[in-house]
């Protein structure tokens, strides 16, 4: 099996190893037929492809591509590779569309066949990347934390809440992501919401307190006192002064 993330990373675990690995975006990983494994999303709405490829499908596509001899010898462990640009925009494609619309699907199986040819080659060209240490796993971690708040940016999202999402302490992950980002998960916050309110206010015209109000503030004062004392300007200016 081939599995590969699209959206958000993975503590993935196996029977060979003592400790789990952060599968992220930027990686796939071989699974040996009936190793047994398991995986972990730490927040919701996480995306993953997996791709099972037998001995039989990998026969039929020899005479195309050539003797698979040195990639059957490296699909007995389980490894990790590097994605490239072309195999994430084939994912994308894979996972797009009406699953029930006949069209789509019969695109959707070339293209799963065209990210198998891929793997394939980055496989057989050997290109692993090392499993993830700790500190990658603090930064893997801490990316699916700012995204959990990107996601939820209009909601309250108190320190009790994310702490809870992620199976962290709070003390732990206030510290974890203080030291990866140089700022508070609040800070964080507040600027997504910023983020947020100055695209509508340049990009529709909306009032400020609609504007308050989408993006999770009770008000259009409530949200002109953020701006200004996080960002140094008011709605009105903000609208005036255009895209960011």
């Amino acid at each position: 099996m081939i599995l590969l993330p699209r959206v958000g990373s993975v503590d993935f675990w196996d029977e060979t190893r003592k400790a789990g690995a952060w599968l992220s975006e930027d990686r796939f990983v071989v699974v040996p037929k009936n190793l047994s494994h398991q995986t972990t999303a730490p927040r919701r709405g996480h995306e993953h492809l997996a791709i099972y490829a037998t001995d039989d499908q990998l026969a039929r596509m020899e005479p195309r591509l050539g003797s698979l001899n040195r990639v059957r010898a490296k699909l007995n462990t389980p490894t990790f590779f590097a994605m490239s640009r072309e195999m994430r925009s084939l994912l994308s494609l894979c996972q797009a569309g009406d699953p029930d619309d006949l069209a789509a699907r019969s695109a959707r199986s070339y293209l799963v066949a065209a990210l198998l040819i891929n793997c394939l080659s980055r496989i057989e060209r050997n290109d692993h990347v090392s499993t993830s240490n700790p500190g990658s796993h603090g930064d893997a971690l801490v990316t699916e934390i700012k995204c959990f708040i990107q996601d939820n940016a209009a909601s309250d999202l108190s320190l009790d809440l994310i702490a809870s999402a992620f199976g962290l302490s709070r003390r732990h992950v206030t510290r974890l992501f203080r030291e990866k980002t140089g700022m508070t998960m609040s800070e964080f916050h507040e600027q997504e919401r910023i983020v947020r309110a100055r695209q509508l206010l340049t990009e529709t015209d909306l009032s400020v307190g609609e504007v308050a109000w989408r993006i999770g503030m009770e008000s259009g004062s409530a949200l002109a006192r953020m701006m200004r004392r996080v960002a140094g300007i008011t709605p009105t200016a903000a609208r005036r002064h255009g895209p960011i």
